[in-house]
């Protein structure tokens, strides 16, 4: 969007990795702690509030505090979301903690 290129292509993209969200979630929630449910739930709560401001900036109806950057600051606070989702995955499988610059890596803040 950012680039003024939102594609048929584009588009569909977003949709199938919603899709696949949708898939993993569902196989997660039968196997989850209660811990992890809830970071779960509150993780996707923040991916599908996101995912309706951008579809509301694309089609030129945004929120009042949905500009472009303002919706770059959801991925920032949804990749906190990620990391404490995955602190509580691995606390839930005994997993020890890694140092963390080796346990993940922040994501490119290209636009969406």
């Amino acid at each position: 969007m950012h680039k003024g290129a939102v594609t048929a292509e584009a588009r569909e993209t977003v949709e199938e990795a919603r899709r696949d969200h949708h898939s993993v979630l569902a196989e997660a929630l039968m196997v989850a702690s209660g811990a992890v449910l809830a970071e779960l739930n509150d993780m996707t709560k923040s991916l599908s509030e996101t995912y309706r401001r951008i579809m509301c900036l694309e089609e030129g109806e945004p929120d009042p505090d949905g500009s472009f950057d303002e919706i770059r600051g959801d991925f920032a606070r949804i990749w906190e979301q990620w990391e404490r989702m995955l602190g509580a995955m691995r606390a839930d499988l005994g997993v020890e903690d890694r140092p963390a610059a080796s346990a993940t890596s922040t994501p490119a803040t290209s636009a969406p």
